[in-house]
């Protein structure tokens, strides 16, 4: 439901019922001295009708208001924060109905709250601002729920990878070439793909890949992609046409997205073209081998990247995607990081947390991200290879059995690292930790090696008391902050019970 279609309504509906209530009139009440039925008024103060002038004058004349003032869109002082609500885009961007929300009901609860909670969702709006919470953030977090809610395992797309992949011929045996995924977008789907323009453009150096639509689609595809991504880009377009998902995004980035639903079908879209390249019979057996050697194995890892014709990413997506329904791993994180060379900051740019108490590593900061963790450590160790060799192009592996400071959780995390494609000195590693208990040793038969460094880490070095740390980049500040508000806490307690 776009909200910038229905403000108008909105507006009027919440004015109406608000002056209705001052008047202390019932809706029956109103239908018999305006003439006009309880059903429609009602529908008018739900929102979903806007009335004809002549019945705005009669409404208007009966609750003895002027018809400018029923009108207009200026909302009083107690519904104001609605207003603010619609104008900031913030429900647009939340899925409220994928979550089976009636946004009119929302509406209509938000305008019988009290002045208190009124006051609240203007300083939640406040804070959205000071703390430039875009509206991709919103929805970026709510299909981090949708994902959690569903443990990341989504049986209709599986299903609708297996018949695709029948009517289409395609062989269940990995690799996928880029070539055959795109005789079938180019002979089924009718799609042009060219391989050269984007490139003549710096603006668009970043840029994996971009569709223009119209009677004949063509796909712009970065000459500088691997035959594996550009592989994933097509099964995506694939994913698009088969499902037939009209509301998307046209371009294949890291750019923000318009909404929900083009955040929720990108999502979907990459779910089936992992799915279709890495097909879930073969890949579960793999997996299931890999977590039954006895002893921790990096390169058997990256042999499954390069047997499917995969990235980093697209495996540990599959990982996630596999591990609670067949693998009996569902107590994990999922993240991925982005780094530049000689920069020495991390940006966390994907997560997913499935029935943990905490988000290792999950929360995006401006604080100083902990330098033990193991997806910073095979950045660290690719980067400096990297330096030392500048034509070193292998992916980098890594494991860490690590506890957490000042908590029991211990997690045994596998990472793996690989350089950009195309963006010069970008780097990213892709990490899956699981929380090591009991469930967990019995699935991961090396979860005991020896040769697996055991270490104690923490969220930020700002929020971290480990003093012997010599990987700390920062001094702990915000720990420290936090500890003397405790201790004058309860200092004042204490005066107080004496009193």
């Amino acid at each position: 439901m776009k909200l910038s279609q229905n403000y108008i309504k909105l507006v009027l509906g919440l004015k109406l019922k608000q002056l209705r209530l001052e008047k202390n009139l019932s809706l029956t009440h109103l239908a018999e001295k305006s003439g006009l039925s309880i059903s429609y008024l009602n529908e008018i103060e739900s929102g979903k009708k806007y009335p004809k002038s002549d019945k705005i004058a009669i409404i208007a004349q009966t609750l003895d208001v002027s018809y400018d003032k029923l009108v207009s869109l200026k909302l009083s002082k107690q519904l104001a924060p609605i207003g603010d609500l619609f104008e900031s885009n913030i429900l647009d961007q939340l899925p409220l109905d994928h979550y089976g929300i009636d946004i009119r009901k929302f509406i209509a609860l938000m305008s019988n709250a009290s002045i208190q909670l009124s006051a609240l969702v203007a300083t939640i709006l406040e804070m959205a601002k000071s703390y430039e919470m875009s509206e991709n953030n919103f929805s970026r977090t709510a299909l981090r729920a949708y994902k959690e809610f569903n443990e990341n395992y989504f049986e209709e797309l599986e299903n609708a990878v297996d018949a695709f992949a029948a009517v289409n011929k395609i062989d269940a045996f990995p690799p996928l070439q880029y070539n055959e995924l795109a005789k079938i977008l180019t002979e089924k789907y009718f799609y042009e793909i060219d391989e050269t323009t984007l490139n003549t453009y710096s603006e668009l150096a970043h840029f994996r890949g971009f569709v223009k639509s119209g009677d004949v689609k063509t796909l712009f595809l970065n000459n500088k992609i691997s035959d594996s991504q550009k592989a994933f880009i097509v099964a995506k377009e694939l994913a698009y046409n088969h499902l037939n998902y009209k509301d998307r995004s046209y371009t294949h980035s890291n750019l923000r997205l318009d909404n929900f639903d083009h955040l929720l079908n990108n999502f979907r879209a990459s779910y089936f073209a992992t799915a279709l390249i890495m097909r879930k019979k073969g890949i579960v057996t793999d997996l299931q081998t890999f977590f039954a050697l006895p002893k921790w194995d990096g390169n058997y890892l990256i042999s499954l990247i390069e047997k499917y014709n995969a990235s980093p990413e697209m495996l540990f997506q599959r990982i996630s995607n596999l591990s609670p329904k067949f693998l009996g791993l569902n107590k994990f994180f999922f993240l991925r990081f982005n780094a530049k060379a000689n920069n020495n900051t991390y940006h966390l740019s994907k997560e997913v947390r499935l029935n943990i108490r905490r988000n290792p590593g999950g929360f995006q900061s401006q604080e100083h991200y902990c330098r033990r963790w193991i997806s910073v450590k095979v950045l660290n160790k690719l980067i400096d290879a990297q330096i030392n060799d500048p034509q070193y192009k292998s992916i980098v592996s890594g494991i860490l059995h690590s506890k957490f400071f000042n908590s029991n959780d211990e997690f045994l995390s596998i990472s793996v690292a690989k350089r950009s494609q195309f963006v010069p000195d970008e780097y990213y590693s892709v990490t899956i930790g699981s929380l090591l208990d009991e469930e967990a040793k019995q699935r991961i038969a090396f979860w005991n090696d020896e040769a697996i460094p055991f270490q104690t880490v923490n969220d930020t070095c700002e929020m971290c008391k480990i003093h012997d740390c010599k990987e700390r980049t920062a001094p702990p500040t915000a720990i420290e902050k936090l500890e003397y508000a405790q201790k004058v806490e309860a200092i004042l307690l204490k005066l107080n019970q004496a009193q």
